[in-house]
């Protein structure tokens, strides 16, 4: 019985190995898709004939830099799913630092007049929220190479 539960084991172990690689590799291919849309939608923005303005307006650079942390969260997706490929871990610091470039986004893109001030509050909180976490986190790994 022992002998059956270890290759059942054995058998799901590889199956979540290839489901991560998969994951990795569809996760790869979005980000390059995307770094592709964002080069175009920067070349289309900054050539643009009918604007009479040669540098980029403020809800142009909006967009791009929307699209620009969004593809930085790709990237620590990816860093998280390669972490978890090689190592079977799920390092919490990548985790929070996804978290965290999302949230930064959020702030920049942050429109104060469509939001309830209690919404903007909540949002602050979290920021601290996260920002306490990545410390304790850090301070953790200070800890452990002492």
């Amino acid at each position: 019985m022992s002998k059956s539960i270890d290759t059942a084991v054995s058998f799901v172990h590889k199956v979540k190995k290839w489901m991560s690689f998969i994951v990795l590799v569809l996760m790869t291919i979005i980000v390059s898709i995307a770094i592709v849309e964002l080069g175009i939608i920067l070349y289309l923005d900054i050539f643009d004939a009918t604007d009479d303005v040669l540098f980029l307006e403020i809800d142009e650079l909006f967009k791009i830099f929307g699209f620009f942390f969004i593809i930085l969260i790709g990237f620590e997706l990816v860093e998280t799913v390669e972490m978890y490929f090689k190592e079977n871990v799920i390092h919490a610091e990548v985790v929070l630092l996804v978290a965290v470039i999302a949230v930064s986004r959020k702030v920049i893109l942050l429109d104060l007049e469509k939001y309830d001030p209690l919404a903007i509050i909540g949002l602050g909180v979290i920021i601290l929220a996260l920002g306490g976490c990545y410390w304790f986190i850090k301070q953790s790994y200070k800890v452990k190479s002492v």
